[in-house]
């Protein structure tokens, strides 16, 4: 494999930890995990690695029981495969990000935080975690659960590992916990704009119609959707209150079978990279998206590029595109960045041409645990050569200055 300036890359394929533990063990300069390789330009892009460790033989079940509702896998197994296996015995992992049909891996969700609309009932991937074995760049495994070793002694695997993009070692294996398959699903549909789509998910998020998931977007004027699962028959006990709630001033619509399906793969479409705009991925409190949507519009209109946004918003979580030149593009990410840290949140690039890089910090300025991160790294990876430069500066010792990039 050749890689951007020529640079000539290393591919290894490890089959089991012991394969990936002699590999690294024996291995020097800038490493990079690869899974599905879907969220490669999510944060910082990280430096021409002298290694790749493709985990598309640390694949496959390595336990399962039923009874007990949990999994073993290789974290190369494809999340749809594993689906598959389990749906024969009537469960699932409950997760359902956008990047499941492009292939994404088990472990590499868990490395990039990556996460769907049911996140609102089940949680995020980090909450389905049981268990983990890592491979640090020295070749030490690490079994959270099992087997504890001195570097990593104190911390809970699952949690550190989570959204970590692979900066401090290789996922090798995962145990997850399932739940049962929902026998029935339906979603109520709404055309609302922002600021009522914000006070509508609030409701439902307070109602005791426990929706699954709560999704919307500025599609068409706006898109409201609210996933309800269960048996068929508490499914259909919800509807006529589902209805009322959000046909409170607007028709409402309760959609089944493929018109539900419809439903839930347009909303994911804004989340989708299209190879033109830049994705940008906000947190906040529940209770902002209204201000997260006006200052997006804000940006948006003073730098003079196209935005669009879709959010979460009994989750807080929101993906704002942009459109437009670099440089009008890096300058409304700017300023959308600053108004959504005002309100208490994060902006983090995902998707995006490679010359918004030039005019833009992708990850912003560093969280209040950036401290314990850079602890956590000296531990795990004392030399740095796990995917240097995707964290950035938030890891740096000794971050750079970048003058008026923000």
């Amino acid at each position: 494999m050749t890689v951007a300036g020529g640079t000539r890359t290393r591919v290894e394929q490890p089959g089991t930890v012991a394969e990936a533990a002699d590999l690294l063990r024996g291995s020097s300069g800038p490493l990079l995990f690869r899974g599905a390789g879907t969220k490669r330009a999510w944060a910082g892009r990280p430096a021409e690695p002298a290694l790749v460790v493709d985990t598309a033989r640390l694949s496959g079940v390595l336990a399962y029981h039923p009874a007990d509702m949990t999994v073993a896998v290789g974290a190369g197994m494809p999340l749809a495969d594993l689906q598959a296996l389990l749906a024969e015995e009537g469960q699932w992992l409950a997760l359902d990000p956008g990047t499941e049909e492009a292939g994404a891996t088990v472990g590499g969700l868990l490395a990039t935080g990556d996460s769907g609309p049911r996140r609102l009932r089940y949680g995020a991937l980090r909450d389905l975690v049981i268990g983990v074995t890592l491979v640090l760049p020295d070749g030490t495994v690490a079994r959270g659960g099992g087997r504890v070793i001195k570097n990593v002694a104190g911390y809970d695997l699952p949690k550190l590992l989570y959204g970590s993009l692979g900066t401090l070692g290789l996922v090798a294996e995962v145990v997850l916990r399932l739940h049962p398959r929902p026998g029935a699903s339906a979603t109520a549909t709404v055309r609302v704009p922002v600021d009522r789509a914000a006070e509508l998910a609030r409701r439902l998020r307070a109602s005791p119609l426990e929706p699954a998931a709560v999704d919307w977007a500025d599609l068409d004027g706006g898109l409201l959707a609210a996933r309800f699962e269960g048996t068929a028959a508490g499914v259909e006990g919800r509807r006529e209150a589902a209805l009322a709630l959000l046909a409170d001033g607007a028709p409402a619509a309760w959609r089944t079978g493929d018109g539900e399906q419809a439903v839930w793969r347009r909303l994911a479409e804004p989340h989708r990279p299209d190879g033109e705009a830049t994705l940008a991925a906000a947190g906040t409190r529940p209770g902002r998206t209204s201000e997260v949507a006006r200052a997006l519009a804000a940006s948006g209109d003073d730098a003079g590029v196209r935005t669009g946004l879709a959010s979460r918003p009994a989750l807080g979580l929101h993906t704002a595109r942009f459109t437009g030149p670099p440089a009008a593009v890096a300058a409304a990410v700017t300023a959308w960045r600053a108004r959504v840290l005002a309100l208490g949140g994060t902006v983090l690039l995902r998707e995006r041409p490679p010359a918004v890089d030039a005019e833009l910090d992708p990850l912003g300025p560093p969280p209040s645990s950036v401290g314990l991160l850079r602890a956590l790294r000296r531990r795990l990876d004392p030399q740095a050569r796990c995917a240097p430069g995707r964290l950035g500066s938030w890891l740096d010792p000794a971050p750079r200055e970048d003058g008026p990039r923000s």
